[in-house]
């Protein structure tokens, strides 16, 4: 991981931008038990969304473990690269804790998925995204919507292998059902292997990051769409909310809306 962040970074700063945001989280319509947790950190520039695996034993716990281990782990006043190191230790370290808990409690199998958002500007705006499952993470940039992060599914697995193409389209109708199969998660491995990336931030920009509950619910256009009307964050996070739910909100959903200003 040391390696990793010294190719992401060279000199850290603070995070002078001004940040709007705002969250959602819900149980749903169908569901009995909210299994999302999430994490706003203003003073850290950190977020957090984490799915606690497919209505399994202990999905609530793992993804609050998940959670609570950022919150303690990433330090306020500490350079970026720093808080990232601390990030990657937390995510390791949610991953034993998790498995350590299913052990003692009986359960089978007990996870989570986690996308998380760090922000920094040095000398440029940065931004770090780490990811395990199908937790998403997507920029809104001059119109254009993006998905910025890879679905650890057996769906997404075959549409990144460009000779396995030709056979995920053979599923069609199918790969709806392999998109809910997780390949990866926090909790299931004894090592856990997020995926890390560098993206660029500028002012105008709009992030979310969610979990499968809102992308389930609403396609990207309607995303898109929902954060093209403009607003507050806070306002496009109601309209995302009211999306999903009229849709039927089929499963627990939660999303953090990050609006990146300018300079103080």
């Amino acid at each position: 991981m040391r390696n990793l962040i010294k190719r992401l970074f060279g000199r850290s700063g603070g995070w002078s931008r001004k940040l709007d945001v705002a969250s959602v989280c819900s149980r749903g319509m169908v569901r009995s038990e909210n299994q999302d947790s999430f994490l706003v950190a203003d003073d850290r520039a950190l977020f957090c969304v984490a799915d606690g695996m497919g209505g399994g034993d202990g999905g609530a716990e793992a993804s609050a473990i998940m959670c609570r281990r950022l919150d303690r782990t990433v330090k306020a006043r500490t350079s970026f690269p720093e808080r990232i190191r601390q990030a990657a230790e937390a995510i390791r370290g949610a991953n034993g804790e998790i498995r350590d808990y299913a052990h003692k409690a009986g359960y089978r199998q007990m996870a989570t998925t986690v996308v998380m958002l760090a922000l920094d500007e040095a000398p440029s705006a940065t931004a770090i995204v780490a990811s395990v499952g199908d937790s998403r993470m997507y920029r809104f940039r001059d119109g254009n919507f993006q998905q910025m992060t890879h679905d650890h599914t057996l769906a997404g697995e075959l549409s990144r292998r460009a000779s396995m193409r030709s056979l995920a389209s053979e599923f069609g109708a199918r790969t709806g059902a392999l998109s809910h199969v997780l390949t990866r998660a926090v909790g299931i491995e004894e090592e856990v292997q997020p995926d890390w990336r560098k993206l660029d931030v500028r002012p105008g920009d709009v992030c979310m990051i969610c979990s499968d509950g809102v992308y389930d619910m609403v396609p990207d256009e309607g995303i898109r769409a929902a954060i093209a009307a403009g607003g507050t964050a806070a306002e496009i996070a109601a309209r995302i909310e009211r999306l999903v739910l009229a849709e039927g909100a089929a499963d627990n959903f939660t999303a953090i809306v990050v609006k990146i200003g300018g300079g103080e």
